[in-house]
């Protein structure tokens, strides 16, 4: 009797469904979750809240549409503060939760810091906000890029400024944070004076948060620097040209994306400076945009809206390729399945914001190309003088 009893509980148990822990980390029977972990307050917060809305415009476009088979993409976004320790905090509590795969990966340091978690744990990440070099150098199995990095998006503008803009006796100059968002502006800096032969003076770096400039522009002025990496993230940038403006300093200025954002344009305009910039995407406002804000505006509200600009074209472009690969994958996604559809080399539609974009085992990075941009603060302009150029 006791060994049919037995055998009767081994027939059920192996009867029995599986139990839902085989389940893919993120994935149920209705739902989908990718993440950002994203500075939405500080002084990154508006690039970090306009990358959370354009991956929420993605996702609302998939699910207005029925989902993937079935499933609703769900976006939660966790805040850094634009703190590195932070961002390590914000993605153990997307694992947590259950997460499937990473878009929005926080700022330089940030990201540089969740690289080792998200290879050793395998998720899916695209980073698309801080484009880190080394996030895709060495390849790691499961983390894409778009984008030009820091380092070719900074050599391309002084290059241009080398070539047709160069004053007399040019000397190269750079102020750059005190961090890894730093050292990729002081790697582009090294390149520039290295393929130049150019003059340089020592690099000058500054406290992640100050906000006063004085003592570092003076400094670049007695150097003699009129060529100058102006290295913030947003509101430095205007804070060191208000300063340089007290000086009357002939300066050519290079920065990163960030300074053709419209409120950064406007705190830069009484300076009195034109400066350029680059980017490896279409601008806000342009033909390649356009599919963007007819989304936005069917998902999102007028304040949600007024929030947007160019970092929620790479935040939707990221999720538009994450929410894909997994469709590539039919009723039962996995992470494997989603990096060896990112990698399969098939094209990736961006809906005119990019060319479409590839991958391969090979080559993780896609979206390289860089256009140097004039801008013109006062006059309220960003102006190609460049097409796009492999740098």
């Amino acid at each position: 009797m006791r060994r049919l009893r037995f055998g009767a509980l081994c027939a059920l148990t192996l009867l029995m469904p599986l139990s839902p822990v085989s389940a893919e980390e993120g994935v149920t029977k209705t739902e989908i979750v990718i993440g950002n972990v994203l500075p939405m307050t500080s002084s990154a917060a508006l690039v970090g809240r306009a990358a959370h809305f354009g991956t929420v415009v993605a996702a609302a476009e998939i699910n207005a549409n029925g989902g993937i088979n079935g499933r609703n993409i769900v976006i939660k976004t966790e805040d850094d503060g634009y703190v590195p320790a932070r961002t390590v905090q914000g993605l153990r509590k997307l694992m947590d939760e259950g997460l499937f795969g990473l878009i929005g990966t926080g700022a330089g340091a940030g990201t540089t810091a969740i690289l080792p978690i998200l290879e050793d744990e395998s998720i899916p990440a695209i980073v698309s906000f801080s484009p880190v070099k080394a996030s895709i150098d060495p390849i790691k199995p499961s983390i894409f890029m778009i984008g030009a990095s820091y380092q070719d998006l900074l050599f391309a503008q002084l290059k241009y400024i080398h070539d047709n803009d160069s004053p007399e006796k040019a000397k190269y100059g750079i102020i750059r944070q005190d961090d890894d968002f730093g050292n990729q502006l002081e790697e582009a800096f090294t390149r520039a004076i290295d393929a130049f032969g150019a003059d340089a003076a020592e690099p000058i770096r500054y406290k992640r948060g100050q906000k006063d400039f004085g003592a570092e522009i003076l400094r670049t002025r007695s150097n003699g620097v009129n060529v100058l990496i102006a290295g913030g993230v947003t509101t430095e940038i205007p804070a060191m040209l208000k300063e340089a403006s007290k000086f009357k300093m002939d300066l050519r200025i290079s920065t990163v994306p960030t300074a053709t954002l419209p409120p950064i344009m406007k705190l830069s305009a009484p300076s009195g400076y034109a400066y350029y910039s680059g980017d490896y995407i279409s601008p806000m406002g342009s033909e390649g945009s356009a599919h963007f804000m007819e989304m936005a505006k069917a998902h999102l509200t007028e304040e949600e809206q007024g929030a947007l600009n160019r970092y929620s074209l790479t935040g939707y472009v990221a999720a538009k390729i994450m929410i894909e690969a997994i469709r590539r994958c039919g009723d039962e996604p996995t992470r494997a399945c989603a990096v060896d559809k990112m990698t399969s080399g098939e094209p990736f539609d961006t809906a005119g914001i990019t060319l479409p974009l590839t991958f391969t085992p090979n080559r993780h990075i896609s979206a390289t190309a860089v256009r140097v941009l004039k801008v013109d603060p006062e006059a309220g302009t960003v102006t190609p003088v460049t097409e796009f150029e492999q740098f």
